[in-house]
């Protein structure tokens, strides 16, 4: 759609996609300051201590994030090069894409993978998981998505990492969160959790740009180990370990305080370049107020916020004649609805009619999010208002008002 003329102006337009998301006002308002000084000053090592205390409040972790720049991909990456090295069997589950990824990124870090592909709209049983590891006894690491954005479906990690705990104490648990954290609770210790990446771009409402990744002193214990280190620095986790361990010293702070990254169990096999990677002071900044933002209003605020909001879509699609992909709504996430259309129905034309007529822009294949602070009514009951107005252009039968009525009915009732 970039270079076509909207019809709408664009201060009038508003994001519903599933990422980038809008930038919250907060975090608007700190990246807009100008920068009087450099990272190694006074300023930013606060900022970013207080950044991961935060992240851990939310995360519900003792381990310290790396705050690794580039997409939420580099952060994936990053823990499969750490954690998978030749012939490392690796169970990986499919439900869209973003597993699919995960897939890749196992092989490419020279995993042997063993795949749980499912059909569109399911969430994987932890029975299934369970069956393949008693199978195969070989099966070194476990990675799933936990929001997959591509069907609007959530994955149990809770269960899974409850399981894997008690039955399966030895194999690496890695969780891609990137869609899902910040919009649905999460508790990295209590389950289990050794690799979790996220990034601030979706249900935190920051700038793309940051890949956060937190490992368990258990992934710590294989990345030291490696038999093979991976051939690279900035991806390398053992690189965010030594910028933790040292960096934060040589910004005037200590090290060992609560917050930062734990020090280094053992010295890195390979020299290191003069200059080492470091965070970006903009987006640390940026993410900071979006985090103080989340945590003023309430953790559990924000995110009934956003499972209301869902819910509310999803009562409109249904009053409107459609419906969700997700299997069940037990499964459907709460930050991402992919509307279920009918087959003469063209998601790429719903999308393009939206945003170029009325201003409304969605993810491909017809996805809504309802993410971070645009979770609440106007934003939502304006979208269903448009995709009411676009469906029935489209030729899809709609009672004017339907979809809105009943969204407006889930907001009364659950707010």
């Amino acid at each position: 759609m970039a270079g076509e003329q909207a019809a709408v102006p664009a201060a009038q337009r508003i994001n519903m996609s599933c990422g980038q998301t809008p930038l919250s006002p907060a975090c608007l308002a700190a990246i807009g300051q100008q920068l009087v000084e450099p990272v190694y000053y006074a300023h930013y090592p606060e900022v970013e201590k207080e950044t991961c205390l935060m992240l851990k409040e939310l995360m519900h972790t003792e381990n310290g994030p790396m705050l690794i720049p580039g997409s939420a991909v580099y952060g994936l990456e990053a823990a499969m090069l750490g954690t998978v090295e030749s012939g490392d069997r690796v169970l990986t589950v499919q439900t869209g894409i973003f597993g699919r990824l995960l897939t890749e990124l196992a092989r490419f870090a020279g995993g042997e993978t063993t795949v749980i592909a499912l059909e569109e709209g399911q969430s994987v049983d932890p029975e299934t998981i369970r069956t393949q590891l008693v199978d195969d006894p070989e099966i070194k690491q476990v990675a799933l998505v936990h929001c997959e954005t591509t069907t609007g479906t959530l994955n149990p990690i809770e269960a899974i990492g409850r399981m894997l705990k008690d039955e399966f104490p030895h194999v690496i648990y890695m969780v891609d969160c990137v869609s899902s954290f910040g919009g649905v609770e999460v508790r990295v210790d209590d389950w289990g959790i050794d690799l979790l990446v996220t990034t601030p771009q979706k249900c935190l409402n920051a700038p793309q740009g940051l890949a956060i990744v937190v490992a368990s002193e258990k992934a710590w214990d294989k990345i030291e180990n490696l038999r093979n280190p991976p051939r690279a620095m900035c991806l390398d986790l053992h690189s965010w370990r030594r910028y933790g361990m040292e960096g934060g010293a040589a910004m005037g702070y200590s090290t060992l305080e609560k917050g930062r990254v734990p020090r280094a169990g053992k010295p890195h096999p390979r020299d290191w370049p003069v200059h080492g990677p470091h965070a970006s002071y903009t987006l640390v900044v940026g993410l900071h107020a979006s985090l103080k933002a989340i945590m003023d209003e309430g953790p559990e605020q924000v995110y009934r916020r956003q499972f209301v909001a869902s819910r509310a879509v999803h009562a409109a699609l249904r009053a409107l004649g459609l419906g969700i992909i997700a299997a069940t709504e037990a499964s459907a996430a709460p930050v991402a609805t992919r509307i279920a259309l009918p087959d003469h129905l063209d998601a790429a034309e719903l999308n393009r009619i939206l945003f170029e007529k009325r201003g409304i822009a969605l993810s491909s294949l017809a996805r809504i999010g309802t993410m971070g602070f645009m979770a609440v009514p106007p934003p939502v009951l304006r979208t269903i208002s448009a995709l009411e107005q676009t469906l029935g252009e489209m030729g899809w039968e709609v009672e004017e008002g339907t979809g809105v009525a009943a969204a407006q009915a889930v907001f009364d009732c659950l707010q």
